[in-house]
């Protein structure tokens, strides 16, 4: 399976929101997925993004560079770098001590906020 950054963080805070059905079920299928496997960190368009109303040419049309400073600093946070493979259990096992660095500087516009704002996790961080 294929990650990018800021994927490996706020897909953690997944409730069955998002752009459209098809989106929907992809990220079910993800979640379902990543458990039994391990993740390769990559730069750009991931497994994620494939099934996004959004991506076009490999390209996210919501603003890709915006997008891919986010990746740099769920990389930075987590210690990943794109080429490395880790475990979901691992990456969730580094969520309490980066989430409050990850929400000062990554979900303040965020469209998702108020969905990952309901999880006790989140609040508690």
């Amino acid at each position: 399976m294929r990650a990018r950054g800021h994927h490996l963080i706020c897909l953690h805070f997944f409730k069955g929101e998002g752009y459209t059905e098809e989106f929907v079920d992809n990220l079910k299928s993800f979640l379902e997925n990543v458990r039994k496997q391990e993740i390769e960190i990559v730069v750009g368009a991931d497994d994620v993004c494939i099934a996004c109303p959004n991506l076009e040419d490999g390209i996210c049309n919501k603003g890709e560079e915006d997008i891919m400073e986010l990746d740099l600093l769920a990389m930075n946070l987590l210690k990943v770098k794109p080429g490395d493979r880790v475990g979901w259990a691992e990456v969730e096992s580094k969520l309490d001590e980066i989430l409050k660095i990850w929400k000062r500087y990554a979900c303040f516009d965020c469209e998702y906020s108020h969905v990952c704002g309901k999880d006790e996790r989140w609040k508690q961080s």
